[in-house]
């Protein structure tokens, strides 16, 4: 597998995919060589040269192209829009959501995509909590992920702090990061919010505990973890693991 996704990667910088990307970029550039380009270049370009809508077909085609590299060049390139987001994109998405099998395109999609559309059209949380429900782990964490912008821009907390607790005692790690880090980012915006969240639920999982309080270390003290080995049973407080 490892061996497969550098392959896949590595086409970027090979002359197929050179002459692919001309066909969406008009104008002539330096990095039309042999040496791997960079995605921010390329997507930069793409944006400068297509609307939007004009943008559509081109996402579809580096998307079913079945590297993880124009996967990539696809979302970046689609970030750089998000002025212009709108109920038309997140029709155009939705069906692609599937597709994505890594916490990198989920999280960079959750945040720069979902969260954006989701500034624009805040009706559309219903169907943020409904994908939050699916079995999919990487649309699970894309839901909860998309509660950033939210989060940043216009300090609501109220859809994250209903993902967190509802996904609280999941068990997959990649869940257990995402609500970690959600509670964090609220910690820098209001911290008041991150602080009873994290007190009235203390015996939340190491994982998310340590993200959660990232920026509230004074908070770590009051949470008791059970230490495992020959001393299995016994309960030290959280300063006392390294």
């Amino acid at each position: 597998m490892a061996y497969k996704l550098k392959r896949q990667f590595k086409r970027l910088g090979n002359k197929q995919f050179t002459e692919d990307i001309k066909t969406f970029i008009k104008s002539s550039h330096d990095f039309y060589s042999e040496k791997v380009p960079e995605l921010k270049t390329l997507a930069k370009r793409l944006h400068q040269e297509h609307t939007l809508k004009k943008f559509y077909p081109i996402f579809n085609k580096l998307w079913k192209s079945g590297y993880q590299g124009e996967k990539s060049l696809a979302i970046h390139t689609l970030q750089l829009y998000k002025e212009e987001f709108n109920s038309t994109t997140w029709k155009f998405i939705k069906p692609k959501l599937k597709d994505i099998k890594s916490w990198g395109h989920a999280d960079s999609f959750g945040k720069e995509i979902l969260g954006n559309i989701l500034l624009k059209i805040p009706s559309l949380d219903k169907e943020i909590i409904n994908m939050s429900k699916s079995k999919n782990l990487w649309i699970k964490r894309m839901a909860i992920m998309s509660t950033f912008p939210s989060i940043r821009q216009k300090q609501k907390t109220k859809l994250a702090i209903y993902l967190a607790e509802n996904y609280l005692k999941e068990p997959h790690k990649e869940i257990q990061k995402a609500i970690g880090l959600t509670i964090k980012e609220i910690s820098l915006h209001k911290p008041e919010i991150a602080k009873k969240f994290i007190l009235k639920h203390k015996q939340m999982p190491e994982t998310t505990f340590k993200l959660a309080t990232e920026n509230l270390k004074e908070l770590r003290k009051t949470k008791k973890i059970k230490k495992l080995g020959k001393n299995n049973g016994r309960w030290f407080f959280w300063k006392n693991i390294r």
